[in-house]
């Protein structure tokens, strides 16, 4: 103990910054680094709150889990008034002393960090990690906070394990690094007046740990499996303008931590039911609100465009090509002259590209073709009937699962939404499409198919869509016919869901109806939720669809020209 206490005082006699942490119970001194001032919510509840902070100032907020020894999430904003924010290394990494208050309670008031070298035995290690622990284990500690974000002595403060998870080396180093490049520059072009909030997390595995005892280890050389590699890491952005809500703007990111691991881009609202999922929490929520506001989505959408054109992701783990065209891209590229001109006489030019996608079901296209619209500017086009169900041969569970689905084809195709500024989404509040024309925000037709209700091609020109009606249908080569609206799938009066090839519409009707599978047609809802009525009609908040003592299902409307009520379609 005298050992320690000399060592202690021997280290902080030379070191002339005091890098700083407080083990807090609720994030009130450091709430600045939160949108709104509130902190991300049902996370781990015995994960330890820490206030990141150096010579006396906070710079950051951490949610550090003892039991995995890494930090859950590290919330920041960014520092626009840093003129270097190069990466700069530091030889440093500290430790947070103040969590092994529970081995040692000498730790209570101790709030400097220190190296990880001026620690009591074994201690310091029971609640976090120290950097013996990345040795040698092909894992880097990776910032949730980028030291780059920062600068000076915020830049220090980024240097703590509590803000550091094992993240694979290549994924570290290349494909994280490039999208917080790219997220800084971004982020370096707002007008500074505004405030970026960000939230970086990482998702902790359920068995995979480091350091890892390999075959001929010694086992009594260190101590194995004890900080946990998160299988994924993100980041959430949320940027306010305090004069100009047209600049605000939301989004988020994230990986696989795999040396080969893709990056997605969400939506935070996406990116909080993905989380939600992977945590394995029901109410987990980033931002209040989802920092979601219907006037920043031209902004998020530009945003998220230029995310997507900066930083070219590999695509050799998600492209298929046939033989014969591999084959026919590699005659084209390998064709070169021989002759010794000084000019090549010979060029390739591709002139067309055709790519289908292909879905599982109609639910997984409409959630994949929002994606597209909105990160790439591209929809995928029904070009052919629907295809019957998918047969799997295998599990009988899994045979059953499939053989209730329906595979879609579709080819990518370049959105093309008349008058609107920002891709054409759907809006499941106001259940219907919508997009901003840059100054308003205005119903739209998405781009979503060129097949009619009867099997015929729509012209090439004229795909489906309203076209100035209240309807969707599309030119042929014949005549004109209707089109079975976009997803989301309606649901009959009955409760069954209506097939894509016959989406819920009125088709020539004074009502609406559909067919659902395998049955007859029937009357329908447009949307499967207990506000959507019968007729394109909609119930009042205060009566939502129920049998109300009758045998049938029913509700209010708020449609105020006819009859009080309607049938409806779902409890």
């Amino acid at each position: 103990m005298n050992l320690w206490a000399s060592l202690t005082v021997a280290l902080f006699s030379v070191l002339s910054i005091h890098t700083q942490a407080e083990v807090v119970s609720s994030f009130q001194s450091c709430s600045q680094y939160f949108y709104k001032g509130k902190e991300p919510r049902d996370f781990d509840q015995n994960a330890k709150r820490i206030c990141q902070k150096m010579n006396g100032i906070y710079f950051f907020a951490t949610l550090y889990s003892k039991h995995h020894r890494i930090p859950l999430y590290s919330a920041y904003t960014f520092n626009s008034g840093c003129t270097n924010q190069q990466e700069r290394k530091t030889g440093n990494w500290f430790i947070e002393p103040q969590l092994s208050i529970d081995e040692n309670a000498a730790y209570t008031n101790m709030d400097n960090m220190k190296t990880d070298t001026a620690r009591e035995s074994q201690l310091i290690m029971v609640g976090q990690a120290i950097n013996a622990d990345y040795s040698n284990t092909g894992y880097d500690r990776g910032h949730l906070n980028p030291n780059s974000f920062m600068c000076n002595d915020g830049r220090v403060a980024t240097f703590t394990l509590t803000n550091s998870a094992p993240m694979d080396a290549c994924f570290n180093r290349v494909h994280w690094s490039k999208w917080e490049a790219g997220l800084q520059m971004i982020l370096k072009e707002q007008n500074p007046l505004g405030t970026a909030y960000l939230v970086t997390g990482a998702v902790p595995a359920s068995s995979n740990r480091i350091p890892r005892q390999e075959l001929f280890d010694d086992p009594n050389a260190r101590d194995y499996n004890r900080v946990t590699v998160p299988t994924h890491v993100w980041t959430a952005v949320c940027y306010i303008h305090p004069l100009d809500p047209e600049e605000n703007f939301s989004f988020g990111y994230i990986g696989v931590n795999q040396p080969h691991g893709s990056i997605q881009v969400k939506k935070p609202e996406e990116l909080t039911r993905r989380l939600s999922f992977l945590y394995g929490r029901n109410n987990l929520k980033i931002f209040e609100d989802d920092c979601v506001f219907q006037n920043q989505k031209r902004k998020t959408e530009k945003i998220v465009k230029k995310l997507r054109n900066d930083i070219q992701l590999p695509l050799s783990n998600r492209l298929t090509m046939s033989p014969d065209v591999m084959n026919t891209i590699r005659t084209a590229l390998s064709h070169s002259d021989d002759e010794g001109t000084s000019y090549s006489s010979k060029r390739i030019r591709l002139r067309e590209a055709k790519i289908d996608v292909i879905y599982e079901s109609i639910d997984a296209w409409f959630r994949g073709m929002e994606k597209l619209k909105f990160v790439f500017g591209f929809a995928c086009l029904r070009s052919a009937p629907f295809h019957g169900p998918v047969i799997s041969i295998g599990h009988d569970e899994l045979r059953h699962r499939r053989q209730t689905s329906q595979e879609v084809v579709c080819s990518l195709v370049p959105e093309n939404s008349d008058g609107c500024s920002t891709s054409c989404l759907y809006n499941e509040e106001a259940g219907d499409y919508y997009c901003s024309t840059g100054s308003t925000t205005i119903p739209c037709s998405p781009t979503y198919s060129d097949v009619t209700v009867s099997g015929e091609k729509c012209k090439s020109d004229h795909t489906c869509g309203k076209h100035g009606y209240d309807y969707y249908w599309c030119n042929t080569d014949h005549s004109w016919d209707y089109c079975s609206p976009p997803p989301p799938l309606g649901v009959t009066k009955s409760g069954k869901p209506c097939r894509a090839e016959r989406n819920c519409a009125k088709y020539s009707e004074s009502y609406f109806w559909c067919e659902p599978e395998g049955g007859k047609w029937e009357h329908c809802c447009r949307r499967a939720d207990r506000l959507s009525a019968v007729n394109g009609r909609t119930c009042k908040q205060e009566s939502p669809c129920d049998y109300y003592g009758k045998s049938y299902l029913w509700c209010e409307t708020t449609d105020t020209t006819d009859s009080y009520w309607d049938y409806c379609c779902t409890t």
